[in-house]
């Protein structure tokens, strides 16, 4: 792109608005426009609010390095829009690509703070412009929720959070940046690699995220609490999602991080005898089973807020939660929330103590940490039975934590444990 057409709204040149684009809440949602506006209640879903069909998490969103006057400015605009929207009750459902739609509006802001990068980096502060950049990938990701295969202009958003984010790096004196690609049953899969440089041997932490997040995500519990260790990560994304997105999630997603194991083992200025692996939320799934199978090769594990057998199990739970999150989980699996009832049946595939891997008799060696908010009773059972499987897990629940405290002490407290497991 020239410089002349980089000077103009890049949300303008690449997000031409076309009818025939579904709005993100139809994909994945065919009844989306008779549905209900409910009010969430569950604790493990706090961030989404009623009449809000994407989840606002404004707190979260800062910790990762956006500005709440900018998030609030997006939000404000698509609150107070007049647009025709596809369930009145919904805010963030405005269909056509234009002001008051939830892509447009983190797009353009994301647009302006991308500019704002090229100008800095043109007057040489690359300090300045590594900071427009990382915001410019924040809110692209956020335009780009919740990520969903179909959603054309969400997938564009995510292509220019992923160029953003790339030019950070080129504008930061300290540290290794690469996206590595590998095969998986013959499909390609991408992920990135953050070191503190490609010189000196470093363990390497392989993180599987969730699909409230992206790759792009992670960059922080990397930059605040592990660099200065020398400890590297590889962040994969969860399947049929970003970097994994040719992947398909099936009781089989462990592959992906057998598969990464293989591969960072190759590279020359990775410690192989010292790999860990984190998984948050469904992202769980695949670590623990490569735990399971695949141990012989991991020193050390973590896991937040882990998702391996009640959360596909519990119908109770499942009917509770929010209309995006059942469109997300439909989307990874081909189908439609709509048809919510049948689908719960088919998530039990994803249970791993329905698989037979969590059991009483299964033991494994590999140091683990397990974390979970107190008031998130429906993660309990997963925890127990994590920590019933492996003989050396240690498991932490936050208490009396309001939640903005939260991960400023969980992150420490996953930081502390590697470090000590990696002998570092």
């Amino acid at each position: 792109m020239s410089d002349t057409k980089e000077s103009l709204n890049l949300s303008e040149i690449l997000f031409k608005p076309r009818r025939s684009y579904l709005e993100t809440s139809k994909i994945s949602n065919s009844n989306i426009e008779t549905s209900s506006c409910c009010n969430q209640t569950l604790t493990e879903f706090q961030s989404y609010l009623q009449h809000w069909y994407r989840p606002v998490n404004r707190f979260f969103w800062t910790w990762l390095g956006g500005n709440l006057l900018d998030i609030d400015e997006a939000l404000a605009n698509i609150a107070t829009s007049k647009n025709k929207r596809t369930n009145e009750n919904f805010l963030d459902t405005v269909i056509d690509y234009g002001p008051g739609n939830w892509i447009y509006e983190f797009a353009n802001i994301a647009q302006r703070r991308f500019l704002l990068g090229k100008e800095a980096a043109e007057k040489g502060d690359k300090q300045k412009a590594a900071h427009q950049f990382r915001m410019a990938s924040r809110y692209f990701a956020i335009a780009a929720y919740p990520n969903l295969k179909g959603d054309v202009l969400a997938q564009e958003a995510m292509l220019l959070g992923l160029k953003s984010y790339r030019y950070i790096f080129e504008n930061m004196e300290n540290g290794y940046f690469s996206e590595e690609t590998f095969k998986v049953n013959g499909k390609d899969v991408s992920a990135f690699l953050h070191a503190p440089d490609n010189k000196s041997l470093h363990p390497c932490i392989i993180i599987a995220g969730t699909y409230s997040l992206t790759a792009i995500d992670y960059f922080r519990m990397y930059n605040d609490y592990l660099l200065k260790h020398g400890i590297a990560v590889l962040i994969l994304d969860m399947p049929n999602m970003g970097g994994s997105s040719q992947i398909a999630l099936d009781i089989n997603c462990n592959d992906i991080v057998d598969n990464a194991i293989e591969h960072v083992k190759k590279i020359p200025f990775i410690d192989s005898t010292n790999i860990g692996l984190s998984g948050h939320g469904i992202g769980a799934i695949p670590v623990i089973k490569s735990l399971i199978l695949n141990n012989k090769n991991i020193k050390v594990a973590a896991v937040i807020s882990p998702y391996v057998h009640s959360f596909y199990t519990n119908q109770e739970f499942l009917n509770l939660i929010p209309l995006c999150q059942r469109a997300s989980i439909s989307n990874r699996l081909n189908l439609d929330a709509a048809n919510w009832d049948t689908i719960i049946p088919q998530l039990q595939m994803l249970s791993l103590k329905k698989q037979g891997l969590l059991g009483i008799n299964a033991r494994v060696k590999t140091p683990i940490f397990i974390s979970r908010l107190e008031n998130n009773k429906y993660v309990k059972e997963d925890v127990d039975l994590i920590s019933n499987n492996f003989e050396n897990s240690v498991v932490k629940t936050y208490k009396d934590l309001v939640y903005t405290q939260h991960h400023f002490k969980l992150f420490l407290d996953i930081e502390e444990f590697f470090v000590k497991n990696f002998g570092i």
